[in-house]
């Protein structure tokens, strides 16, 4: 089963703070940007919440994977109910995978070492959220600097212990 190409992509606070009542607690263009750059005709992955929030225009220019217990058909999304169901589903798929939120699917991504690379916006003013980005699960991971500005720094961490050989994931 290859991985390799499954990321995931996101923006925090210094503490974490993803969100809060199911929006960006933050304004900033320039990581928008960043975002829509990196994952545009990739496929994105994300939680129902996320879907639900998630302005829908994005879905033009890439393939939408949606974690949902109940399938929802919609014509600019693939919903599936488990990460077994999710990995059925990768073996089909050749594009770049961005896990892009919530925190659940993080957590649940990261938890199960199927991440390889996180490319995390850490923006450098707190704000206050109700969601955050699992930090402590890359706290270890080595990590290269990509932009940094007055606002925010752009990281790519690598999961040390990502399998090299893909079957142990079997």
């Amino acid at each position: 089963m290859e991985l390799s190409n499954l990321s995931a992509i996101a923006a925090c606070d210094p503490q974490g703070v993803l969100g809060k009542a199911g929006k960006l607690p933050w304004h900033c263009p320039q990581d928008l940007d960043h975002f829509s750059a990196v994952t545009r005709h990739q496929i994105i992955v994300m939680g129902f919440q996320t879907y639900l929030n998630f302005p829908k225009f994005y879905f033009e220019k890439r393939l939408g994977i949606v974690f949902s217990r109940q399938h929802r058909p919609k014509n600019e999304v693939i919903f599936v109910r488990s990460l077994e169901e999710f990995l059925e589903l990768k073996k089909t798929l050749k594009k770049e995978i961005y896990i892009i939120g919530g925190a659940q699917l993080y957590t649940l991504f990261l938890k199960a070492n199927l991440i390889k690379k996180v490319i995390l916006t850490k923006l450098k003013h707190s704000y206050n959220g109700d969601t955050f980005f699992p930090l402590s699960l890359i706290q270890d991971w080595p990590r290269q600097t990509i932009q940094e500005n007055s606002l925010f720094s752009i990281y790519h961490y690598f999961n040390p212990g990502y399998p090299k050989d893909p079957l142990t994931l079997l």
